[in-house]
């Protein structure tokens, strides 16, 4: 779980900022690039993206983000891979959305945490 603590950034701006909960979930903040702020989420009562709930995968190598209400399936995964680029090889955090079968979330909201380039850490 540790490895995932820290502020990351994409390449077009957008940071994740992750933080301990308690022994088993994180909390998660995340703040647009173009706006420089959290995001509105307007699907779930208007609330900022602030201190999101988070858990650890089943492996322990992805980080899954509530982007709503919890346990709806509609999520920010985060997997703390090593990506062996030219310039600067290391472990990121590789980002993508899910959503349960059959739910329109992605489609309606998804672009509010995108574009979704991988997440290096700025922290250290």
């Amino acid at each position: 779980m540790e490895r995932f603590i820290g502020i990351w950034k994409n390449k077009d701006g957008n940071i994740l900022e992750i933080e301990p909960n308690n022994k088993k979930s994180l909390k998660v903040t995340f703040i647009s690039g173009s706006t420089g702020k959290p995001v509105i989420r307007d699907y779930y009562k208007g609330k900022k993206s602030v201190k999101m709930y988070a858990e650890l995968g089943y492996y322990e190598s992805s980080l899954e983000v509530e982007l709503g209400v919890n346990r709806s399936g509609f999520q920010l995964s985060l997997l703390y891979d090593w990506i062996n680029l030219r310039e600067n090889p290391g472990y990121k955090l590789t980002p993508g959305i899910t959503q349960n079968m059959g739910d329109t979330f992605t489609e309606k909201h998804g672009h509010l945490f995108k574009p979704l380039g991988y997440y290096e850490r700025i922290d250290e």
